[in-house]
């Protein structure tokens, strides 16, 4: 059987990216904000929002993965406008991908492997 999902995206709700201190901005607020956004739009059944617990991407969070790319210092806003962009409704913002340089120059653990 082949996973019938087209698209996962993949928000952290990690210590840094759930820090309550981001109030609504958060990764726990993202993701609710995003899953409520991909049921309204009727694409549940095709993909789906999923949390994870750590992307080891803290120095650049609040984050969250689609199809491999790496989406950083998000809010809310930002999510919708990632989620637009890759889904066809609006501009894909990949000016939001969280870059090589600034991967390399933070100290999370993703870094040190």
């Amino acid at each position: 059987m082949r996973y019938p999902f087209q698209k996962h995206f993949l928000v952290c709700i990690g210590g840094r990216c759930g820090n309550p201190d981001r109030g609504i901005e958060r990764g726990e607020f993202i993701h609710a904000e995003l899953k409520g956004h991909n049921k309204k739009m009727g694409r549940k059944p095709l993909v789906r929002v999923c949390t994870v617990s750590c992307l080891d991407l803290c120095d650049h969070g609040p984050n969250m993965i689609v199809d491999g790319d790496v989406y950083s210092h998000l809010t809310r806003e930002l999510a919708r406008e990632v989620y637009a962009g890759v889904m066809g409704d609006g501009p894909r913002r990949d000016d939001l991908q969280l870059s090589e340089a600034e991967f390399q120059s933070g100290a999370s653990a993703a870094v040190k492997k």
